[in-house]
């Protein structure tokens, strides 16, 4: 009933209604949330106001009416209106009898349309149309020199571009985003802004860029006295920071960080952020080995976890805790209710967190003696990580094709820019020909060779620049091709280490069951059968060495050597690897020979812990200093007494290789190893 006298009042008013206060009437119930009202004032402002007869009013009314829907999620709506508005801001601007003022009020009408259009395709997941309406609306937005809109539209093209795994120009368009942010002293934004640069950093397991990045929020200016808002703001960038030096391995920075978050929590703050914080700083008071007080602070998160309704913090406290217990306490039972109820949420919800839980469940279930059970659930975390690093390599490919054919669609469209330039210049020349004849061929025949000589220069100079720009896009093409090498080059390492664990098993099930028979042959029969044996022994030992293959690095550098090694040894579930590499190894360039004595060196020694030492963590670091090549291999294994065996670098064939390979390169490798406390393996190579 109150929305029938509204419609009649509005009715019986309409004629005294101007069409500026449509839109603020429109703006104003958009604002309030009454959608049904601004429906019934647009309804009737379009039978007064419509493109024929105020055509610029419609254009800003429309606009204006399909951005709240696009607010709704009415986005088929949405789009329709404002494909019809886009269609009548670029009829106004052909017609030219608009003022300046005017015509940059189209302008920017057309600027909003097409942002909007992006807005609405993005939010529905048609992500290449998107990133087509959004490139679009920033030329406009250029051309009108509207700064903040233009911050919008990058950061739109940010998420859009993030979306396509396109991650390089996700962090150049939000970098873009933050420059006018910053520039306008828009710190609320920009610190949104930095968050999504330093989780896609994260992302690119670029963790000292990420952390930059996330510490630049704390340089911006502050008030005294914060808002209820900004506070919680402030708490989430703490966290999210501290979360961002666990992960780069500076476990006091991060519990600093923690702790200045807790102190700043108020008793009328979200139960989820006090939850996501006490999950966090528990984590990190664990991996510097509190686990007492770990545990308390996992106490007081789960307290809040049934007034918490974000779903994936509690499966990632369920994950934390339960394992947690089952590492540092003999509470089997809790720990196995807790990683139970962790993995039937990631189940629905498959993420990375899957394949972590199923082999932490199968630990539990190992130790539980329920051997069918846990080999099931390790089974499936292998099938599991699998899909997942299948999909990661597939949607990073997808990536990097959709950029070049970006770069390839940019250089079709320089093509035909020249082409037409050429066509045009053709015509301008025949015109001005023609012209000349018609009025004096006598008089004008000399201002027609001087006009064609700079009409030539002119397209040379223009032709010159457009094969500087051809090469500059081929050069771009050349860097992506560059990077779809460097995974190619990921999968053959892969592929070697199967080929040696293929060669492994082929060694233990043929040759040392061939040397069992001989030993038994050895007591029951003759010499000669014995000979015979051994023959045939060490020609099958022959033909596998001649299967063995050299890695070729004549392709990638140390530092992607480094990396892309460490990628293949975090797939295994009995060491856990820590590395750090150094930026300063990005810059050396090596020969391809030495890359390999190094890969082997490394690949020696890792064999050795995971064979020998029962160690659990291996914590690599590399850098590069006064011309020398640095190398600290570490791990918490059982260790080995050094005062027994003074020459241990060549006791042991292993050890032997480490210290030949060494000596190849002209460098030196010691070895420190203690009993009970780990072993230390230090290596200096010049460079």
């Amino acid at each position: 009933m109150k929305r029938l006298l509204f419609i009649i009042f509005l009715s019986v008013g309409i004629g005294h209604i101007a069409a500026s206060d449509f839109t603020q009437l429109i703006q104003q119930y958009g604002d309030n949330g009454d959608f049904s009202r601004m429906d019934s004032v647009y309804s009737l402002a379009s039978k007064q106001i419509n493109y024929t007869n105020e055509p610029v009013s419609a254009l800003d009314m429309n606009v204006t009416y399909a951005t709240y829907l696009n607010s709704q999620r009415k986005y088929d709506e949405a789009y329709l209106v404002l494909k019809r508005a886009r269609e009548e801001a670029i009829r106004l601007k052909k017609e030219k009898k608009y003022t300046a003022d005017t015509q940059k009020q189209i302008q920017l009408s057309e600027g909003i349309a097409t942002y909007e259009t992006a807005y609405g395709l993005w939010a529905s997941n048609k992500l290449y149309e998107a990133n087509k309406f959004t490139d679009e609306a920033i030329d406009l937005f250029i051309q009108i020199k509207d700064t903040a809109r233009l911050a919008e539209s990058y950061n739109l093209s940010g998420v859009i571009h993030k979306n396509l795994f396109m991650l390089d120009k996700a962090i150049l368009m939000y970098k873009k985003a933050l420059k006018i942010t910053e520039y306008q002293k828009d710190y609320t934004l920009s610190a949104i802004i930095i968050s999504n640069i330093a989780a896609l950093y994260n992302e690119l397991e670029e963790t000292q860029k990420a952390i930059i990045f996330s510490r630049r929020i704390f340089s911006y200016p502050q008030a005294d006295t914060l808002a209820f808002n900004d506070q919680i703001n402030k708490i989430s960038y703490l966290c999210n920071h501290a979360i961002l030096l666990t992960n780069g391995e500076y476990y006091q920075n991060a519990l600093d960080s923690l702790q200045l978050a807790t102190s700043l929590l108020q008793e009328n703050m979200p139960a989820g952020l006090k939850l996501y914080i006490y999950t966090n700083y528990a984590k990190a008071l664990y991996d510097t080995g509190d686990s007492r007080s770990a545990i308390n602070y996992y106490q007081k998160a789960i307290s809040y976890k049934k007034q918490t309704s974000n779903e994936y913090n509690k499966a990632n406290l369920d994950y934390l805790y339960g394992y947690m217990l089952f590492q540092a306490t003999d509470s089997l039972q809790e720990a196995y209710d807790y990683l139970t109820e962790a993995l039937a949420f990631y189940r629905k919800n498959p993420s990375i967190m899957l394949t972590k839980s199923l082999l932490a469940m199968a630990e539990v279930e190992a130790k539980r003696n329920h051997a069918q059970n846990s080999y099931q659930l390790a089974l499936e975390a292998y099938k599991t990580e699998q899909k997942i690093q299948h999909k990661s390599f597939h949607d990073r490919l997808a990536g990097f094709e959709a950029e070049l054919e970006t770069k390839e669609k940019d250089l079709e469209i320089i093509s035909l820019n020249a082409e037409q330039a050429k066509n045009k210049a053709a015509y301008q020349t025949r015109t001005y020909i023609s012209t000349s004849i018609f009025i004096l061929i006598v008089l004008l025949s000399a201002i027609i060779i001087i006009s064609l000589q700079k009409r030539k220069v002119a397209l040379k100079l223009k032709q010159s620049e457009l094969e500087k720009e051809l090469k500059n896009k081929e050069t771009q093409s050349k860097l992506l091709i560059g990077d779809l090498n460097k995974k190619m080059t990921d999968q053959y390492l892969k592929g070697l280490e199967d080929s040696n664990d293929y060669i492994s098993k082929e060694l233990h099930n043929d040759v040392c069951n061939e040397l069992l028979a001989a030993e038994v042959q050895l007591r029951q029969t003759n010499a000669s059968q014995l000979a015979a044996q051994l023959k045939q022994i060490r020609e099958n030992v022959r033909n596998l060495s001649h299967q063995l293959s050299t890695p070729n690095f004549s392709n990638i550098s140390l530092y992607q050597m480094f990396n892309l090694y460490i990628e293949k040894l975090n797939t295994l579930n009995s060491l856990a690897i820590h590395p750090y590499i150094s930026d300063d190894i990005q810059n050396l360039s090596i020969p391809s020979d030495s890359i390999l004595e190094i890969y082997r060196i490394l690949q020696e020694i890792i064999s050795n812990i995971i064979k020998h030492a029962n160690a659990h963590n291996m914590y690599l670091t590399v850098s590069y200093a006064q011309n020398e090549i640095d190398i600290l291999v570490e791990d918490d294994g059982k260790g080995f007494d050094t005062s027994s065996a003074p020459n241990i670098l060549t006791s042991g064939l292993g050890l032997k290789t480490i210290k030949e390979r060494s000596n190849k390169l002209q460098g030196e490798c010691k070895i420190e190893s203690t009993i009970g406390k780990g072993t230390i393996i230090h290596m200096r190579f010049p460079a």
